[in-house]
Formats: C-alpha cells, structure tokens, sequence
C-alpha cells in the first residue's frame, strides 16, 4: 500500500507544483509596456488571441510549444496569458526547451507585482 501510496503522492505534488507555483525570476510587465519588448509570445488560444489581438505578438498557445518553439529566439522573449496557470506552465515549457523567459503579462489582470503597486502608494 505504502509502495503505491508515495509515488502518487510525489506525482500530484509535482503536477500542483508545475501548475500553481509562480515561477522565479520573470517579471512581471504592464500591457502598455508591451510594445517595448522584443519578442512577445501570446499563449493564449487562438479564439481567445483574436478577440484581443496584441501587436507584434507571435500566437502560440500552449499545446503548439513543443512542435513549434523553434521559431522563436533564445533570449528576451515575453509571455502574454490569460491567467496564472497558462503563464506558469507556458514559462516552464519554454524554459525546457531552451528559452529565456524575461517577463511576462496578463492581459485580463493588471500587473501585482511590488514594484508596480509601490510606484502608486507614493
């Protein structure tokens, strides 16, 4: 019992983590910044990217990652989602296939971050 019990555990443990963990060291970018950033990758699906077309942006939903990531540039590249998970499980597929995620945005949520919310307390 106990030889099925602990790697179900340890399975689930990691499938929560992959979903819910915010990953460390990307930023968080505010949508009227967007359009400095130099490669933007939209991981929203594309029924959900056409109702609110981000300039510039390279449509990619999360399932076309692995077949289609070769398009896109090592470095500098920014997330658009539509909510915390497709950003945390988008960002990790990148980084897994050798891409380095700088930022990222949330388009039906403006930026939480500290930096962004201190700059509006002073």
């Amino acid at each position: 019992m106990v030889v099925v019990f602990i790697p179900l555990t340890v399975f689930i443990g990691y499938l929560l983590y992959v979903r819910y963990v915010p990953v460390r060291g990307v930023q968080c970018i505010r949508k009227d910044q967007l359009s400095a950033q130099p490669v933007l990758v939209d991981l929203r699906d594309y029924s959900d990217s056409a109702k609110e077309v981000v300039v510039g942006a390279v449509a990619l939903p999360i399932a076309y990652i692995k077949r289609h990531h070769k398009g896109l540039p090592k470095e500098g590249v920014v997330v658009i989602a539509s909510d915390e998970v497709e950003r945390n499980i988008g960002i990790r597929l990148l980084r897994r296939h050798g891409h380095a995620v700088t930022g990222y945005a949330i388009i039906d949520n403006p930026c939480k971050c500290k930096k962004y919310l201190t700059e509006f307390a002073s």
